[in-house]
Protein backbone atom coordinates (compact mmCIF):
# COMPACT_ATOMS: atom_id res chain seq x y z
CA UNK A 1 0.00 0.00 0.00
CA UNK A 2 1.38 3.42 -0.90
CA UNK A 3 0.12 6.99 -0.45
CA UNK A 4 -0.33 8.81 2.84
CA UNK A 5 -4.07 9.27 2.40
CA UNK A 6 -4.77 5.65 1.47
CA UNK A 7 -6.69 4.66 4.56
CA UNK A 8 -9.01 7.64 4.53
CA UNK A 9 -9.58 7.24 0.80
CA UNK A 10 -10.48 3.57 1.01
CA UNK A 11 -12.90 3.64 3.91
CA UNK A 12 -14.89 6.50 2.42
CA UNK A 13 -14.92 4.80 -0.98
CA UNK A 14 -16.30 1.52 0.25
CA UNK A 15 -19.25 3.15 1.95
CA UNK A 16 -20.05 5.89 -0.50
CA UNK A 17 -20.50 3.39 -3.31
CA UNK A 18 -23.30 1.51 -1.55
CA UNK A 19 -27.04 2.19 -1.62
CA UNK A 20 -26.82 4.77 1.18
CA UNK A 21 -28.53 3.14 4.14
CA UNK A 22 -27.27 5.99 6.35
CA UNK A 23 -24.60 6.94 3.84
CA UNK A 24 -23.82 10.50 4.91
CA UNK A 25 -23.24 9.63 8.54
CA UNK A 26 -21.41 6.42 7.82
CA UNK A 27 -19.06 8.16 5.43
CA UNK A 28 -18.17 10.73 8.10
CA UNK A 29 -17.69 8.01 10.70
CA UNK A 30 -15.45 5.97 8.45
CA UNK A 31 -13.26 9.01 7.81
CA UNK A 32 -12.79 9.25 11.58
CA UNK A 33 -12.06 5.54 11.77
CA UNK A 34 -9.53 5.86 8.97
CA UNK A 35 -7.79 8.72 10.78
CA UNK A 36 -7.39 6.47 13.80
CA UNK A 37 -6.05 3.70 11.57
CA UNK A 38 -3.42 6.07 10.17
CA UNK A 39 -2.27 6.97 13.67
CA UNK A 40 -2.30 3.38 14.84
CA UNK A 41 -0.33 2.18 11.82
CA UNK A 42 2.39 4.84 12.05
CA UNK A 43 4.80 2.44 13.75
CA UNK A 44 4.59 -0.51 11.39
CA UNK A 45 6.96 -3.41 11.87
CA UNK A 46 9.86 -3.72 9.43
CA UNK A 47 8.94 -5.63 6.29
CA UNK A 48 11.49 -7.61 4.27
CA UNK A 49 12.65 -5.84 1.07
CA UNK A 50 10.69 -6.60 -2.08
CA UNK A 51 11.53 -6.19 -5.76
CA UNK A 52 10.28 -2.91 -7.21
CA UNK A 53 10.31 -0.96 -10.44
CA UNK A 54 8.97 2.35 -11.73
CA UNK A 55 6.46 3.65 -14.24
CA UNK A 56 6.09 7.01 -15.96
CA UNK A 57 4.16 8.56 -18.80
CA UNK A 58 1.88 11.37 -19.98
CA UNK A 59 -1.88 11.89 -19.74
CA UNK A 60 -3.64 14.03 -22.36
CA UNK A 61 -7.26 15.13 -22.77
CA UNK A 62 -8.61 13.33 -25.84
CA UNK A 63 -10.87 16.16 -27.01
CA UNK A 64 -8.26 18.94 -26.80
CA UNK A 65 -4.99 16.98 -27.05
CA UNK A 66 -3.68 19.15 -24.25
CA UNK A 67 -1.98 17.82 -21.12
CA UNK A 68 -4.16 16.74 -18.23
CA UNK A 69 -2.65 18.94 -15.55
CA UNK A 70 -2.52 17.72 -11.95
CA UNK A 71 -4.65 14.69 -12.75
CA UNK A 72 -4.68 11.86 -10.22
CA UNK A 73 -3.05 8.73 -11.66
CA UNK A 74 -3.89 5.47 -9.90
CA UNK A 75 -2.26 2.07 -10.38
CA UNK A 76 -4.22 -0.95 -9.16
CA UNK A 77 -2.80 -4.45 -9.40
CA UNK A 78 -4.64 -6.55 -11.97
CA UNK A 79 -6.37 -9.21 -9.85
CA UNK A 80 -5.57 -12.81 -10.66
CA UNK A 81 -9.27 -13.44 -10.21
CA UNK A 82 -11.67 -10.63 -9.32
CA UNK A 83 -13.37 -11.40 -6.01
CA UNK A 84 -17.06 -10.84 -5.37
CA UNK A 85 -17.91 -7.72 -3.42
CA UNK A 86 -19.26 -8.36 0.09
CA UNK A 87 -22.97 -7.64 0.50
CA UNK A 88 -22.94 -4.83 3.07
CA UNK A 89 -26.76 -4.66 3.10
CA UNK A 90 -26.80 -7.96 5.00
CA UNK A 91 -24.21 -6.89 7.55
CA UNK A 92 -24.59 -5.06 10.84
CA UNK A 93 -22.85 -1.68 11.22
CA UNK A 94 -20.01 -3.27 13.21
CA UNK A 95 -19.57 -5.96 10.55
CA UNK A 96 -19.56 -3.30 7.81
CA UNK A 97 -16.75 -1.42 9.53
CA UNK A 98 -14.81 -4.67 10.00
CA UNK A 99 -15.27 -5.51 6.31
CA UNK A 100 -13.99 -2.08 5.30
CA UNK A 101 -10.84 -2.49 7.38
CA UNK A 102 -10.27 -6.04 6.12
CA UNK A 103 -10.57 -5.00 2.46
CA UNK A 104 -8.23 -2.09 3.06
CA UNK A 105 -5.60 -4.40 4.55
CA UNK A 106 -5.42 -6.27 1.23
CA UNK A 107 -5.46 -3.21 -1.04
CA UNK A 108 -2.79 -2.96 -3.75
CA UNK A 109 -2.72 0.61 -4.98
CA UNK A 110 -0.20 3.27 -5.99
CA UNK A 111 -1.28 6.85 -6.57
CA UNK A 112 0.55 9.87 -7.95
CA UNK A 113 -0.26 13.07 -9.83
CA UNK A 114 0.63 14.66 -13.17
CA UNK A 115 2.50 17.94 -13.48
CA UNK A 116 1.76 20.98 -15.67
CA UNK A 117 2.87 19.01 -18.75
CA UNK A 118 0.63 16.04 -17.93
CA UNK A 119 3.66 13.93 -16.99
CA UNK A 120 3.66 11.52 -14.04
CA UNK A 121 6.01 9.02 -12.45
CA UNK A 122 5.79 6.47 -9.64
CA UNK A 123 8.85 4.91 -8.02
CA UNK A 124 9.18 1.84 -5.84
CA UNK A 125 6.21 0.00 -7.33
CA UNK A 126 6.04 -3.69 -6.49
CA UNK A 127 6.48 -5.97 -9.49
CA UNK A 128 3.42 -7.24 -11.35
CA UNK A 129 0.70 -6.17 -13.77
CA UNK A 130 -1.31 -2.99 -13.08
CA UNK A 131 -4.27 -1.13 -14.49
CA UNK A 132 -3.51 2.57 -14.94
CA UNK A 133 -6.36 5.04 -14.36
CA UNK A 134 -6.47 8.82 -14.64
CA UNK A 135 -8.97 10.95 -12.78
CA UNK A 136 -9.41 14.32 -14.55
CA UNK A 137 -12.25 16.73 -13.66
CA UNK A 138 -14.94 16.53 -16.35
CA UNK A 139 -13.56 13.38 -17.96
CA UNK A 140 -14.86 9.83 -17.59
CA UNK A 141 -13.88 8.73 -14.10
CA UNK A 142 -12.07 5.46 -13.26
CA UNK A 143 -15.00 4.11 -11.25
CA UNK A 144 -17.34 4.58 -14.19
CA UNK A 145 -14.97 2.76 -16.54
CA UNK A 146 -14.82 -0.25 -14.22
CA UNK A 147 -18.56 -0.08 -13.55
CA UNK A 148 -19.35 -0.09 -17.28
CA UNK A 149 -17.11 -3.14 -17.79
CA UNK A 150 -18.70 -4.89 -14.81
CA UNK A 151 -22.23 -4.23 -16.04
CA UNK A 152 -21.28 -5.45 -19.52
CA UNK A 153 -20.06 -8.74 -18.09
CA UNK A 154 -16.37 -8.21 -18.89
CA UNK A 155 -13.74 -10.24 -17.05
CA UNK A 156 -12.04 -7.70 -14.78
CA UNK A 157 -8.95 -9.82 -14.23
CA UNK A 158 -8.21 -9.93 -17.96
CA UNK A 159 -8.88 -6.47 -19.40
CA UNK A 160 -11.07 -3.38 -18.98
CA UNK A 161 -12.04 -1.50 -22.16
CA UNK A 162 -10.35 1.90 -22.32
CA UNK A 163 -7.98 1.19 -19.42
CA UNK A 164 -4.29 0.55 -20.19
CA UNK A 165 -2.20 -2.07 -18.42
CA UNK A 166 1.48 -1.85 -17.53
CA UNK A 167 3.89 -4.54 -16.38
CA UNK A 168 6.33 -3.56 -13.61
CA UNK A 169 9.63 -5.46 -13.59
CA UNK A 170 12.31 -5.31 -10.92
CA UNK A 171 14.75 -2.41 -11.40
CA UNK A 172 13.09 -1.50 -14.68
CA UNK A 173 11.39 1.74 -15.84
CA UNK A 174 8.07 1.11 -17.60
CA UNK A 175 6.14 3.56 -19.78
CA UNK A 176 2.37 4.12 -19.94
CA UNK A 177 0.95 7.05 -21.94
CA UNK A 178 -2.80 7.38 -22.29
CA UNK A 179 -5.67 9.83 -22.83
CA UNK A 180 -8.80 10.78 -20.91
CA UNK A 181 -12.19 10.92 -22.65
CA UNK A 182 -14.59 13.80 -22.00
CA UNK A 183 -17.49 12.63 -19.83
CA UNK A 184 -21.15 13.56 -19.64
CA UNK A 185 -22.61 15.62 -16.78
CA UNK A 186 -25.96 15.81 -15.04
CA UNK A 187 -27.30 18.53 -12.73
CA UNK A 188 -30.49 19.76 -11.13
CA UNK A 189 -32.16 20.85 -7.88
CA UNK A 190 -33.51 18.99 -4.85
CA UNK A 191 -36.50 20.66 -3.18
CA UNK A 192 -39.01 19.97 -0.42
CA UNK A 193 -42.70 19.81 -1.30
CA UNK A 194 -43.05 23.47 -0.26
CA UNK A 195 -40.41 24.54 -2.77
CA UNK A 196 -37.58 25.19 -0.31
CA UNK A 197 -34.15 23.71 -1.10
CA UNK A 198 -32.91 20.40 0.28
CA UNK A 199 -29.30 20.90 1.42
CA UNK A 200 -26.63 18.31 2.28
CA UNK A 201 -28.35 15.52 0.34
CA UNK A 202 -26.12 12.91 -1.31
CA UNK A 203 -26.99 12.54 -5.01
CA UNK A 204 -25.96 9.35 -6.79
CA UNK A 205 -26.80 7.63 -10.07
CA UNK A 206 -28.15 4.13 -10.65
CA UNK A 207 -28.51 2.11 -13.86
CA UNK A 208 -32.09 2.14 -15.12
CA UNK A 209 -31.80 -1.50 -16.23
CA UNK A 210 -31.58 -2.88 -12.72
CA UNK A 211 -29.62 -2.97 -9.49
CA UNK A 212 -26.09 -1.61 -9.74
CA UNK A 213 -23.38 -4.19 -9.21
CA UNK A 214 -20.96 -3.35 -6.43
CA UNK A 215 -17.32 -2.99 -7.39
CA UNK A 216 -15.15 -5.98 -6.37
CA UNK A 217 -12.95 -5.24 -3.35
CA UNK A 218 -9.84 -4.90 -5.55
CA UNK A 219 -11.35 -1.79 -7.14
CA UNK A 220 -13.18 -0.33 -4.14
CA UNK A 221 -10.60 2.40 -3.52
CA UNK A 222 -11.21 3.83 -7.01
CA UNK A 223 -14.45 5.31 -5.70
CA UNK A 224 -12.59 7.80 -3.51
CA UNK A 225 -10.31 8.64 -6.44
CA UNK A 226 -13.42 9.72 -8.34
CA UNK A 227 -14.58 11.88 -5.43
CA UNK A 228 -11.24 13.66 -5.00
CA UNK A 229 -10.32 13.71 -8.67
CA UNK A 230 -13.27 15.29 -10.41
CA UNK A 231 -16.65 13.73 -9.68
CA UNK A 232 -18.36 10.91 -11.50
CA UNK A 233 -19.56 9.20 -8.34
CA UNK A 234 -21.73 11.49 -6.24
CA UNK A 235 -22.51 15.09 -5.36
CA UNK A 236 -23.83 16.97 -2.33
CA UNK A 237 -26.61 19.52 -2.72
CA UNK A 238 -25.60 23.02 -1.69
CA UNK A 239 -27.56 25.66 0.23
CA UNK A 240 -29.71 26.25 -2.88
CA UNK A 241 -30.40 22.56 -3.34
CA UNK A 242 -28.21 22.42 -6.46
CA UNK A 243 -25.97 19.52 -7.46
CA UNK A 244 -23.85 18.49 -10.43
CA UNK A 245 -22.10 15.21 -11.27
CA UNK A 246 -19.59 15.06 -14.11
CA UNK A 247 -17.24 12.54 -15.68
CA UNK A 248 -20.06 10.13 -16.54
CA UNK A 249 -20.31 7.33 -19.06
CA UNK A 250 -23.36 7.37 -21.39
CA UNK A 251 -26.40 5.26 -20.53
CA UNK A 252 -29.89 5.18 -19.04
CA UNK A 253 -29.70 6.38 -15.44
CA UNK A 254 -31.87 6.98 -12.40
CA UNK A 255 -31.09 9.92 -10.10
CA UNK A 256 -31.23 9.15 -6.39
CA UNK A 257 -30.88 11.61 -3.50
CA UNK A 258 -30.41 10.55 0.12
CA UNK A 259 -30.60 12.83 3.15
CA UNK A 260 -29.34 11.94 6.61
CA UNK A 261 -32.21 12.66 9.00
CA UNK A 262 -30.83 11.42 12.31
CA UNK A 263 -27.37 11.32 13.86
CA UNK A 264 -26.20 10.32 17.32
CA UNK A 265 -22.48 10.70 17.93
CA UNK A 266 -20.86 11.01 21.34
CA UNK A 267 -17.33 10.95 22.72
CA UNK A 268 -16.86 10.15 26.37
CA UNK A 269 -13.90 8.78 28.27
CA UNK A 270 -11.64 8.99 25.23
CA UNK A 271 -13.80 6.83 22.98
CA UNK A 272 -16.40 7.59 20.32
CA UNK A 273 -19.41 5.32 20.25
CA UNK A 274 -19.40 4.91 16.47
CA UNK A 275 -21.21 1.59 16.69
CA UNK A 276 -24.33 3.17 18.18
CA UNK A 277 -24.09 6.14 15.82
CA UNK A 278 -23.96 3.92 12.75
CA UNK A 279 -26.80 1.72 14.01
CA UNK A 280 -29.12 4.62 14.86
CA UNK A 281 -28.56 6.64 11.66
CA UNK A 282 -31.66 7.05 9.49
CA UNK A 283 -31.97 8.38 5.98
CA UNK A 284 -34.64 9.60 3.57
CA UNK A 285 -34.19 8.61 -0.08
CA UNK A 286 -36.06 9.80 -3.16
CA UNK A 287 -35.71 9.05 -6.88
CA UNK A 288 -36.20 11.65 -9.59
CA UNK A 289 -38.55 13.22 -10.07
CA UNK A 290 -40.51 12.50 -6.84
CA UNK A 291 -40.66 8.76 -6.03
CA UNK A 292 -39.79 6.81 -2.87
CA UNK A 293 -39.55 3.53 -4.78
CA UNK A 294 -36.90 3.00 -7.43
CA UNK A 295 -39.41 1.25 -9.68
CA UNK A 296 -41.41 4.51 -9.85
CA UNK A 297 -38.43 6.63 -10.92
CA UNK A 298 -38.21 8.24 -14.36
CA UNK A 299 -34.98 7.21 -16.14
CA UNK A 300 -32.78 9.76 -17.91
CA UNK A 301 -30.90 8.89 -21.10
CA UNK A 302 -27.41 10.39 -21.03
CA UNK A 303 -25.34 10.58 -24.22
CA UNK A 304 -21.54 10.80 -24.50
CA UNK A 305 -20.19 14.17 -23.32
CA UNK A 306 -23.78 15.47 -22.92
CA UNK A 307 -24.69 18.15 -20.35
CA UNK A 308 -28.12 17.55 -18.73
CA UNK A 309 -29.43 20.30 -16.43
CA UNK A 310 -33.03 19.21 -15.77
CA UNK A 311 -32.69 16.28 -13.34
CA UNK A 312 -34.69 17.73 -10.43
CA UNK A 313 -35.95 15.89 -7.35
CA UNK A 314 -38.79 16.58 -4.91
CA UNK A 315 -38.89 15.33 -1.29
CA UNK A 316 -42.65 15.06 -0.71
CA UNK A 317 -43.34 14.35 2.98
CA UNK A 318 -47.13 14.25 2.72
CA UNK A 319 -48.60 11.05 4.17
CA UNK A 320 -45.34 9.68 5.58
CA UNK A 321 -45.54 8.03 9.00
CA UNK A 322 -43.25 7.06 11.90
CA UNK A 323 -43.15 3.55 13.32
CA UNK A 324 -42.28 3.40 17.02
CA UNK A 325 -42.07 0.57 19.54
CA UNK A 326 -39.98 -1.30 22.08
CA UNK A 327 -37.76 -4.39 22.07
CA UNK A 328 -37.94 -6.61 25.15
CA UNK A 329 -37.05 -10.08 26.41
CA UNK A 330 -39.75 -12.74 26.06
CA UNK A 331 -38.39 -14.37 29.23
CA UNK A 332 -38.77 -11.62 31.83
CA UNK A 333 -40.02 -8.69 29.65
CA UNK A 334 -37.10 -6.37 30.46
CA UNK A 335 -36.07 -3.88 27.79
CA UNK A 336 -33.14 -4.88 25.55
CA UNK A 337 -30.65 -2.05 25.03
CA UNK A 338 -28.92 -2.98 21.75
CA UNK A 339 -29.92 -4.21 18.31
CA UNK A 340 -30.46 -3.30 14.65
CA UNK A 341 -33.81 -2.85 12.93
CA UNK A 342 -34.77 -3.14 9.29
CA UNK A 343 -38.14 -2.35 7.72
CA UNK A 344 -38.59 -3.88 4.26
CA UNK A 345 -41.48 -3.37 1.85
CA UNK A 346 -42.97 -6.80 1.06
CA UNK A 347 -43.68 -5.68 -2.52
CA UNK A 348 -40.38 -3.89 -3.12
CA UNK A 349 -37.33 -5.48 -1.48
CA UNK A 350 -35.19 -2.49 -2.43
CA UNK A 351 -37.25 -0.17 -0.21
CA UNK A 352 -35.98 -0.27 3.38
CA UNK A 353 -35.75 1.82 6.51
CA UNK A 354 -33.08 1.01 9.09
CA UNK A 355 -32.43 2.06 12.67
CA UNK A 356 -31.13 0.97 16.04
CA UNK A 357 -32.47 0.05 19.45
CA UNK A 358 -32.03 2.81 22.02
CA UNK A 359 -30.58 2.40 25.54
CA UNK A 360 -34.13 2.16 26.91
CA UNK A 361 -35.18 -0.48 24.38
CA UNK A 362 -37.21 1.91 22.26
CA UNK A 363 -36.95 2.56 18.53
CA UNK A 364 -38.46 4.73 15.83
CA UNK A 365 -38.33 4.44 12.05
CA UNK A 366 -39.25 7.64 10.24
CA UNK A 367 -40.63 8.70 6.85
CA UNK A 368 -42.51 5.51 6.02
CA UNK A 369 -45.10 5.60 3.20
CA UNK A 370 -48.33 3.61 3.39
CA UNK A 371 -47.80 -0.06 2.64
CA UNK A 372 -47.14 -3.52 4.07
CA UNK A 373 -43.72 -4.19 5.55
CA UNK A 374 -41.63 -6.80 7.32
CA UNK A 375 -40.02 -5.45 10.49
CA UNK A 376 -36.91 -7.40 11.57
CA UNK A 377 -34.74 -6.95 14.64
CA UNK A 378 -31.29 -8.57 14.64
CA UNK A 379 -28.04 -8.58 16.63
CA UNK A 380 -30.04 -7.78 19.77
CA UNK A 381 -28.37 -8.08 23.14
CA UNK A 382 -28.08 -6.85 26.70
CA UNK A 383 -24.87 -4.80 26.70
CA UNK A 384 -22.74 -3.09 29.34
CA UNK A 385 -19.64 -0.88 28.96
CA UNK A 386 -16.50 -2.96 28.59
CA UNK A 387 -13.65 -2.78 31.08
CA UNK A 388 -11.04 -3.99 28.57
CA UNK A 389 -8.51 -1.51 27.24
CA UNK A 390 -8.02 -0.91 23.55
CA UNK A 391 -4.63 -0.21 21.94
CA UNK A 392 -3.93 3.23 20.52
CA UNK A 393 -6.73 5.76 20.06
CA UNK A 394 -10.06 4.08 20.94
CA UNK A 395 -12.49 5.26 18.27
CA UNK A 396 -15.12 2.64 18.97
CA UNK A 397 -16.53 2.59 22.51
CA UNK A 398 -16.39 -1.08 23.49
CA UNK A 399 -19.21 -3.02 25.11
CA UNK A 400 -19.61 -6.52 26.49
CA UNK A 401 -22.69 -8.54 25.61
CA UNK A 402 -24.23 -10.27 28.63
CA UNK A 403 -26.99 -12.02 26.69
CA UNK A 404 -27.84 -12.36 23.02
CA UNK A 405 -31.29 -12.83 21.48
CA UNK A 406 -32.67 -14.62 18.45
CA UNK A 407 -33.68 -12.51 15.46
CA UNK A 408 -37.40 -11.83 15.13
CA UNK A 409 -39.72 -10.44 12.46
CA UNK A 410 -43.32 -9.31 12.17
CA UNK A 411 -45.61 -7.88 9.51
CA UNK A 412 -46.46 -4.19 9.84
CA UNK A 413 -49.24 -2.44 7.93
CA UNK A 414 -48.84 1.34 7.61
CA UNK A 415 -51.69 3.61 6.54
CA UNK A 416 -51.50 7.24 5.49
CA UNK A 417 -53.73 8.39 8.32
CA UNK A 418 -52.07 7.35 11.59
CA UNK A 419 -48.61 6.47 12.97
CA UNK A 420 -47.85 2.85 13.83
CA UNK A 421 -46.73 1.46 17.20
CA UNK A 422 -45.06 -1.95 17.28
CA UNK A 423 -43.52 -3.97 20.13
CA UNK A 424 -41.43 -7.12 19.83
CA UNK A 425 -40.32 -9.66 22.43
CA UNK A 426 -37.27 -11.76 21.63
CA UNK A 427 -36.26 -15.24 22.72
CA UNK A 428 -32.88 -15.45 24.49
CA UNK A 429 -30.22 -17.19 22.40
CA UNK A 430 -28.37 -20.25 23.68
CA UNK A 431 -24.98 -18.62 23.14
CA UNK A 432 -23.67 -15.10 23.69
CA UNK A 433 -22.41 -13.31 20.58
CA UNK A 434 -19.72 -10.70 21.16
CA UNK A 435 -19.14 -7.87 18.66
CA UNK A 436 -15.73 -7.71 16.91
CA UNK A 437 -13.07 -5.54 18.56
CA UNK A 438 -12.80 -2.80 15.94
CA UNK A 439 -10.20 -0.87 17.90
CA UNK A 440 -7.91 -3.89 17.77
CA UNK A 441 -8.45 -4.11 14.02
CA UNK A 442 -7.53 -0.46 13.63
CA UNK A 443 -4.32 -1.03 15.55
CA UNK A 444 -3.29 -4.03 13.44
CA UNK A 445 -0.79 -3.11 10.68
CA UNK A 446 -2.21 -3.58 7.16
CA UNK A 447 -0.88 -6.24 4.85
CA UNK A 448 1.90 -5.17 2.50
CA UNK A 449 1.64 -5.45 -1.27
Amino acid sequence: MQGSGGKAQFVVSLFTRRRYDAAMLRARLCVLAASSAILAGSALSQQPPVATGSVSGHVVCADTQRPARFAIVTLIAVPKEAAASPDLSKQTPAQQAATALAVFGNAKLVQTQTDVDGAYSAEGVNTGDYYVFASVPGYVQPTNLVQAALDAGDDLHKSIPGVPQVHISANHASLADFSAERGAAISGHARWDDGSPVSRAVVTLLPAAGKKKDLPPEFAMLAMTSVTGGGGLLAFTDDLGQYRISGLSPGDLIVQATLNTRSNLSMQGGGMNLKNAMASAQTLTVFAPDAFHQKDAKPITLHAAEERTDADLVFNLNGLQTITGTIASAEDHHRINSGSLKLEDVNDKQFTRTGGVGPDGSFSLTFVPAGTYTLTVSEAGDEVPSSKKSPGLALFAQTDTLRSYEDASKTVVVTDSAPSSQDLELTPAKTVKQAPDLNQMLATPPLSM
